[in-house]
């Protein structure tokens, strides 16, 4: 290589450093692989069968040790229901919020505080258009979603739609067997054309969306365009009280981790569902006045 002209020396240099920026990002696969499942809900032993591989080989993977071959990082992406080329580069979007995060990281609360006022006077200054007539209520389960739509609904006399339900009426099929026969490009198709269809068809609504929604980004953008949407939350612990009080024991069914699954969920799906154009924290609140609140939120 001593003897190589200096224009080959350059060619082999950028080679050599496109290769070894590849392997970088292939060694971070597997992390981009298990955010994405936990952001869409799907359990790994799920993954593993629709990617038909096994569920040793994807928690090696999911643990940066695995070595998959482009079949195999095919069949998964497929799974989750993503084009090839979105899992391979999708560190290319993340590395734009890990700037800011780093960025926000360097300042204290005065200099944090200066950073929220020019936000909100660039927000001011390219307000979005909002239809508070077409509602969407985001979260996941436990949050509230359903007692304050169905409240709302009535005293307001606005329709109300779950959207599973709408996508199983539409589909004849319940969600397992959506899933189990097409996967989650087959649900999430149904999901948005029935999100898209109740827009269209209705002037006045309220929807209560799936948890996973939100990591789905055509369906997103389109209720964030769209609809005037309200982030419901509550503490993890909370979450999981309310469901397993409404009579559903699956959350915590043959699942010792289960809490910490919840966890890393509402962690990975935290940027997304802070999209919305409000939130409304039901953390300790009776069904009466989170119910208050809600409407306080959409009035103002």
């Amino acid at each position: 290589m001593d003897y190589m002209p200096n224009y080959k020396k350059n060619l082999y240099l950028n080679s050599s450093l496109k290769i070894e920026k590849e392997k970088k990002i292939l060694s971070k696969i597997g992390l981009i692989i298990k955010k994405i499942r936990i952001q869409r809900g799907i359990t790994r032993h799920t993954l593993a069968i629709k990617s038909k591989i096994s569920l040793r080989y994807l928690a090696k993977l999911e643990s940066g040790i695995g070595n998959p071959t482009i079949s195999i990082l095919k069949n998964v992406a497929y799974a989750l229901n993503i084009t090839l080329s979105e899992l391979l580069f999708s560190e290319n979007s993340d590395n734009k919020i890990n700037l800011v995060r780093n960025k926000i990281d360097q300042y204290n609360n005065v200099q944090l505080k200066e950073i929220l006022l020019f936000l909100n006077k660039f927000d001011k200054e390219k307000p979005k258009k909002i239809n508070k007539n077409k509602i969407a209520l985001i979260g996941l389960r436990g949050a509230g979603k359903s007692t304050l739509g169905s409240m709302f609904s009535q005293e307001f006399n606005m329709p109300l739609y779950e959207i599973t339900n709408e996508i199983e009426k539409e589909s004849g099929m319940q969600v397992n067997e959506i899933i189990e026969l097409g996967g989650q490009s087959m649900y999430r198709r149904l999901e948005y054309n029935a999100i898209y269809n109740l827009s269209k068809k209705n002037k006045k609504l309220i929807i209560l969306t799936g948890g996973s929604m939100v990591s789905e980004k055509q369906t997103y953008d389109f209720v964030l365009n769209n609809f005037f949407t309200i982030w419901i939350k509550a503490k993890p612990k909370e979450h999981m009280e309310r469901v397993i009080k409404q009579g559903d024991l699956r959350p915590m069914a043959s699942n010792p981790k289960a809490m910490d699954d919840l966890n890393n969920i509402l962690k990975e799906r935290k940027i997304l569902y802070s999209q919305a154009d409000v939130i409304l924290n039901t953390k300790g609140k009776d069904p009466g006045t989170s119910y208050e609140d809600l409407k306080y939120l959409i009035k103002n």
